[in-house]
């Protein structure tokens, strides 16, 4: 019974300490080096922390990105099948950005599909969640339908996306960031 109790505590302790971090654009660049395997980075930029309750968090979320981002499995568990090269946290052009390499088993990690080898490889975009098109060194918008196609041959894919963000309720972490640089 105590442990159900502890349990239910840690995981409502998770639950309202943690923030919501939010990032304005990603660039993801693929490379194959086999036949569905190759090399990977994912671009974060801007990351920022979201308000709760009006109240800024960002010490928090500043927090979770070096805890959980930085040092922990989050980004394993966000795209499941990579094998993490480096991490690195950054600022460019006064926004805070942040960059994962990796090596990849399967394209179908990042919704890159194709039915056989002379199909066109194609990344269905509906399966991005909350992510919008932005542009891609693909064919896109060639049908009705939110696909990318590269030629069959294609052996790097990049893509950029962009999450809306209400700046009005977001704070930016550079601060935070410089702050964390300066005493490391």
């Amino acid at each position: 019974m105590k442990k159900n109790s502890l349990i239910l505590l840690v995981i409502g302790l998770c639950i309202a300490l943690a923030g919501c971090l939010q990032v304005e654009k990603k660039q993801y660049k693929l490379k194959l080096t086999g036949v569905n395997s190759g090399t990977g980075s994912i671009k974060f930029i801007n990351i920022v922390s979201q308000m709760e309750d009006n109240k800024d968090v960002s010490m928090k979320d500043f927090a979770s990105v070096i805890t959980d981002y930085m040092e922990g499995d989050e980004l394993l568990n966000k795209y499941p099948g990579i094998k993490i090269k480096d991490r690195k946290l950054f600022e460019e052009n006064g926004l805070l950005c942040g960059e994962v390499t990796f090596t990849f088993d399967s394209l179908e990690t990042f919704k890159i599909y194709r039915y056989d080898e002379t199909s066109p490889f194609m990344l269905i975009f509906d399966s991005f969640g909350g992510e919008t098109y932005e542009k891609s060194n693909g064919d896109y918008g060639k049908i009705n339908a939110n696909i990318v196609f590269w030629k069959k041959t294609e052996k790097e894919f990049n893509w950029e996306t962009s999450i809306r963000l209400d700046t009005a309720t977001t704070r930016s972490m550079v601060s935070n960031y410089r702050k964390w640089k300066k005493e490391k």
